[in-house]
């Protein structure tokens, strides 16, 4: 969904606008932990994400620092 949103420019409704510069400045950390993180803090931000994808996006990145 969220990269879906990325390519065809839709915005997403957030509970806190204020999060996705945050997303931002983790996008530019050359880490790939950091840009599934900021991706996760992303769909779990979005008022449009249903619970299963939030849940799947806690999940992958819980499952990145096993």
């Amino acid at each position: 969904l969220f990269l879906w949103s990325i390519i065809i420019g839709v915005t997403m409704k957030k509970h806190y606008p204020e999060l996705e510069k945050v997303c931002e400045v983790m996008d530019n950390i050359p880490h790939p932990k950091c840009q599934n993180l900021a991706n996760s803090i992303r769909t779990c931000n979005s008022i449009d994400a249903s619970h299963q994808e939030k849940a799947a996006a806690v999940l992958i990145a819980a499952l990145q620092f096993l």
